[in-house]
């Protein structure tokens, strides 16, 4: 179809050039809501990539480094945000995007929102878990207080610890706690201390991290992740006393201990001030002393008892009592003696006339001798032979005698005859 005479025709480029310079020019600078959704961020340049969108349209968005790099917070999809900037058009490809300079988190304020971001990397990463924190002796010797040595707070920790534990050493470690420097101050400071202390210079028991109250955005420091991060990499064990009972920081959160004020924590650092270990000493002292008076009493009593007993009121009275016993004892074992020896008389003699009764030497008395060779009975002739001695024992005396010669037999008589 040809084109009518007198219409003007234009160019892609020339089209794309009109609606560029109109967007741009009418959208140079605005403010936008919609929803965070493919967001992605380009490593080697920096620069941040999503799309916004509502219930019907999107929007491509561009956040270049130069914008996003004061950002403490990442975008994340889903998240609810009002970003300020302009429209760009890109001729050679016909489209085009919001190049993005201020990103708000909608609803939540962006500290609100970078701080909450931060102690989900930190919990994550394990600083805020109770079982690595340490505990701090009874009595510190040597302690370092890093704060502002112009603030109030130094004064008053200071003061706390000469009253409560004044041998426990002191130095402090100036540095700035408010500021776009403090948090950098504040980790260098701590590694510092941590150094001298393992090289032996600064034999320290506890560091304590503080700094007087005031409004939030004046603790900001504290909620750096590089003071994290020096907290966390102490070798010795740190107190966070930072702004007053309502002020928790991330600090707070990574330290050993959290103290609700710079006061506290030197209260909770001495837990047991001079006059508390006096008192107890003198405590001690009197129960000791009441002890041994109870003793010493009950000694007294004792010894008091024992001189009231009979024994020792009379001692010879048990020696002469013993000696009764004894007398008594020994003349019944006198009386049993002679008992015995007596019922000993009587079976020897009942004995002796037993034997007498059954002594061969009875018979001698009737006539008969006993003959003997060599101490043996002799009973037949024919048991001695001619030279051997004999011994004959009569019932009054003993005759000796030679064997001149055999005896024949005497012959056999026969009944009868």
């Amino acid at each position: 179809m040809p084109i009518p005479a007198g219409i003007k025709t234009y160019s892609v480029t020339q089209v794309t050039a009109a609606v560029k310079g109109r967007l741009e020019e009418h959208f140079a600078e605005f403010w936008v809501a919609g929803e965070v959704t493919g967001f992605k961020k380009h490593p080697p340049s920096g620069h941040m990539y999503f799309t916004l969108k509502d219930a019907n349209s999107l929007l491509p968005c561009i956040f270049k480094a130069g914008f996003n790099k004061r950002m403490k917070y990442e975008p994340r999809d889903g998240m609810e945000v009002l970003c300020r900037g302009g429209l760009v058009v890109f001729e050679s490809k016909g489209i085009y995007q919001l190049e993005v300079q201020e990103f708000e988190p909608k609803g939540q304020g962006a500290a609100e929102l970078a701080l909450q971001q931060l102690k989900d990397k930190l919990r994550a990463k394990g600083y805020f878990d109770p079982a690595r924190r340490r505990p701090f002796p009874v009595f510190p010797k040597f302690v370092a207080l890093v704060t502002s040595a112009s603030g109030a707070a130094v004064r008053d920790m200071i003061e706390s610890i000469l009253q409560r534990w004044p041998l426990t050493g002191i130095v402090v470690r100036d540095c700035r706690v408010q500021g776009p420097t403090a948090p950098q101050d504040i980790a260098e400071s701590l590694r510092l201390l941590c150094r001298l202390s393992k090289s032996g210079k600064l034999k320290l028991c506890a560091i304590v991290l503080g700094r007087g109250g005031g409004p939030t955005a004046d603790l900001s420091a504290f909620n750096e992740e590089i003071v994290a991060d020096a907290i966390y990499d102490s070798s010795v064990p740190v107190v966070s006393a930072v702004g007053h009972e309502n002020d928790v920081t991330i600090a707070d959160l990574v330290a050993d201990f959290r103290a609700l004020t710079p006061t506290a924590a030197i209260v909770a650092l001495t837990r047991r001030c001079c006059d508390d270990v006096l008192f107890d000493l003198g405590e001690t002292e009197r129960r000791m002393r009441d002890a041994i008076l109870a003793r010493i009493q009950h000694g007294r009593q004792r010894v008091e008892q024992l001189a009231e007993r009979p024994g020792l009121r009379r001692p010879l009275d048990r020696v002469r009592l013993a000696e009764q016993k004894i007398g008594e004892r020994t003349a019944r074992l006198d009386r049993a003696t002679k008992l015995l020896l007596n019922r000993g008389d009587e079976k020897l003699a009942a004995a002796a006339q037993q034997l007498q009764a059954l002594s061969p030497l009875n018979v001698l008395t009737r006539g008969y001798s006993l003959t003997q060779r060599d101490g043996k009975l002799l009973r037949a002739a024919s048991e001695v032979a001619a030279g051997d001695i004999l011994e004959t024992r009569l019932a009054e005396g003993t005759i000796f005698s030679r064997v001149l010669g055999p005896v024949p037999p005497a012959p056999e008589t026969t009944h009868g005859q």
